[in-house]
């Protein structure tokens, strides 16, 4: 049973991840524009996607690889829109030097005498740290801007509900990462306080 929920179960996150970007990608094509979307918010998701995929392919967890995944290529979809609508030269290169730095943790792999399953346990940290606050630029810019045009709370209930069955699929692996059940948890508090901004925003739209 745990060996069918833990190959179940990434499957079932990655298609609720597919459905929570859809909305977003949506409103972001219709308006031509991704204003009120967090260049940061999306550019964490690129990279602590990458640092997670790296760490279960090394470690053979192949099953957890796919939401990792989806959230990379879609987070990055999003930042191609941002570069085509919205983005001055000076956010391009801001862009680049983020995603830059985010390859940079990879060049410890060069170091011979530094062996590379210790590299991928702290890239699996950092993509932890990187989940942590993924979401908070987004409430950050959404509190100081009230600007909730381009968000989708669909994206964020989806996102809450994906990462509780991502929180599941991890629990009923034989090796259970600390590190992944943390970030989980993070996702869903996270992904609750900005739905909660965004209803509050709606809710108000003389302030938004």
């Amino acid at each position: 049973m745990e060996f069918a929920l833990s190959e179940y179960l990434p499957i079932v996150s990655s298609f609720v991840l597919v459905l929570s970007f859809i909305p977003l990608i949506g409103k972001i094509r219709k308006n031509r524009s991704a204003s009120g979307v967090s260049l940061l918010m999306m550019s964490f998701g690129v990279a602590q996607s990458t640092y997670f995929i790296a760490y279960n392919v090394f470690f053979e967890r192949f099953f957890m690889v796919l939401p990792f995944v989806v959230t990379g290529l879609l987070s990055a979809l999003i930042l191609y829109y941002f570069i085509r609508y919205n983005a001055s030269t000076k956010q391009r290169n801001q862009l680049a030097l983020l995603l830059g730095a985010s390859a940079l943790p990879f060049t410890l792999l060069m170091i011979t005498n530094l062996a590379a399953s210790v590299v991928f346990e702290a890239l699996t940290y950092l993509g932890l740290v990187m989940s942590s606050i993924r979401v908070m630029p987004q409430t950050y810019k959404t509190l100081k801007s009230g600007d909730v045009s381009n968000l989708s709370a669909r994206y964020f209930s989806l996102q809450f509900l994906a990462g509780g069955i991502g929180l599941a699929a991890e629990l009923s692996l034989a090796h259970v990462s600390v590190a992944h059940v943390m970030m989980f948890v993070m996702i869903l508090l996270t992904n609750a306080a900005q739905l909660g901004c965004i209803q509050y925003y709606r809710s108000r739209p003389a302030l938004a």
